[in-house]
């Protein structure tokens, strides 16, 4: 049959085939369902019983061949067709057992055992970015701080877009001194993750240690913003303040992180400087009660010590 010519056109209409009994007219035991579908000339006749049928096959005919179309799309845009997964590389493979087993080590605190498996993890396969990060920081850990930061960076250079590396080799070089490649690490990480708490209190680390103060504390609020209940963006917030002088901003920081610890557990770090701050506002007594409870803690800076006598020696006087 030839095919018109034009825009197609589609007609449907419905007749039940009818029959007389009896002088009246009734719906017939078998009904039929006339169904003229024409690209052209030419009607089709379907009994119903069977139209479900034929529509299911005609819809299910349908989907599958849109769902073909737009696979053939999207390989055309750059995507592919999923395939069943790939087994794991021998070498992967290992590297990640002797990765499970050095982490096991460290959490024995065996970290020479530790160091010597995460070493073969990436002898085994030096293309795995988690081995390296680990070994780097079990290196760091037994204080072969050159050798770990030999691990970050040629971790880094298989995943140049991993913020947690940037951050964790930003740290060491601030360990280091090297305040330019903290500082370099520290922006690469807020680039790339600009909601992570851990790239902008880095960024604030590095101004603080700088003598930037100002910059410092501008990052650490940011950090704060993102993680209000962080212990070492509080802390360093707060030196941040002492250095700016301004001892209120100091002491409500503080309170802020005394909240983050139980009764007692106040570390002597956090004390002192509180008492720091005290001493600075003319309280002398709340300062001498301070720097007492950060030596009783065992850890107390020096610096407890000395301004507790220096001010028992003023008050004796």
């Amino acid at each position: 049959m030839a095919a018109r010519m034009g825009k197609p056109a589609w007609r449907c209409r419905n007749q039940r085939g009818r029959r007389r009994r009896g002088g009246r007219e009734k719906l017939g035991s078998v009904a039929w369902l006339k169904i003229t579908c024409r690209i052209g000339p030419g009607p089709a006749t379907v009994r119903r019983g069977r139209l479900a049928a034929h529509v299911h096959r005609f819809t299910s005919t349908a989907a599958s061949l849109v769902g073909v179309a737009i696979a053939v799309a999207s390989c055309g845009s750059g995507c592919r067709l999923v395939r069943q997964r790939d087994p794991v590389p021998a070498d992967l493979a290992a590297a990640r057992r002797l990765s499970n087993e050095g982490l096991s080590a460290v959490d024995r605190r065996d970290l020479a055992r530790a160091e010597k498996l995460l070493e073969r993890a990436v002898q085994s396969c030096p293309v795995d970015v988690d081995a390296r990060r680990h070994y780097a920081e079990v290196l760091w850990k037994r204080g072969e701080r050159t050798a770990a930061v030999m691990q970050i960076a040629e971790a880094l250079k298989l995943s140049p877009q991993d913020a947690g590396l940037c951050v964790e080799g930003g740290r060491m070089y601030l360990e280091l001194g090297l305040f330019g490649d903290a500082d370099r690490l520290s922006r690469e990480a807020v680039r790339l993750a600009p909601q992570s708490a851990p790239a902008w209190h880095l960024r604030g680390q590095v101004a603080l240690a700088r003598g930037q103060p100002e910059p410092a504390l501008a990052d650490l609020h940011r950090a704060l913003a993102i993680a209000p209940d962080d212990r070492g963006a509080l802390l360093d917030a707060a030196e941040a303040y002492r250095r700016l002088e301004r001892p209120q901003r100091v002491l409500a920081t503080l309170a802020i992180l005394g909240d983050t610890y139980g009764p007692g557990q106040t570390p002597a770090g956090v004390l002192a400087m509180e008492g720091q701050a005290q001493e600075a506002l003319g309280r002398t007594a709340d300062a001498a009660e301070s720097y007492r409870l950060a030596i009783a803690r065992g850890d107390s800076p020096p610096l407890a010590a000395e301004r507790l006598a220096a001010l028992e020696q003023a008050r004796a006087h």
